[in-house]
């Protein structure tokens, strides 16, 4: 059942605390994780103040936001050949991924394509899939911990429930 908890909505001090880390590293990776959604989550990349409170009015209530202060996703470029065979160098088999293509979805900030998978055959597919498109990729960060140092999360309306 949905609750509400006050001590997870977002807060001035949660958009603060963002706006910290992105003066600092220029850019957070954004987790988004939807109330009663079945596991669909999105995903982006806020390089302001600006941009993360616009991605936040466009979520619905009970979205999950989970921001990460650390720079994530460190592979940047075109996918092409080359990309290719640079990422299956840098992300080892079995280890889980995450790629963002660099353009959003019009008026929301959100990547308009984040796959995720755990083999060099799911790299190397899902690579394809963005061929000549600008990408953002990385070990994947584990998003279904508590919040900690590196990992600050609330959700919209302080509601909890299952995502």
């Amino acid at each position: 059942m949905d609750k509400y908890d006050p001590a997870r909505d977002v807060t001035p001090a949660f958009l603060d605390r963002v706006a910290a880390w992105i003066q600092v590293s220029g850019e957070v990776l954004v987790v988004i994780r939807y109330l009663r959604a079945g596991g669909a989550k999105d995903f982006a990349l806020s390089h302001s103040r600006e941009d993360f409170e616009a991605l936040v009015a466009t979520m619905p209530v009970g979205a999950d936001i989970e921001v990460f202060r650390d720079p994530q996703l460190p592979m940047r470029g075109t996918v092409d050949e080359a990309f290719i065979a640079s990422a299956l160098d840098a992300i080892p088999d079995g280890e889980e991924f995450l790629v963002l293509t660099m353009d959003a979805l019009p008026g929301s900030g959100i990547s308009s394509r984040g796959m995720m998978g755990a083999s060099h055959t799911d790299l190397r597919e899902s690579l394809e899939e963005l061929r000549g498109k600008r990408v953002a990729l990385g070990v994947c960060p584990n998003f279904c911990v508590a919040d900690h140092e590196g990992l600050a999360s609330a959700a919209k309306g302080g509601i909890d429930g299952p995502r």
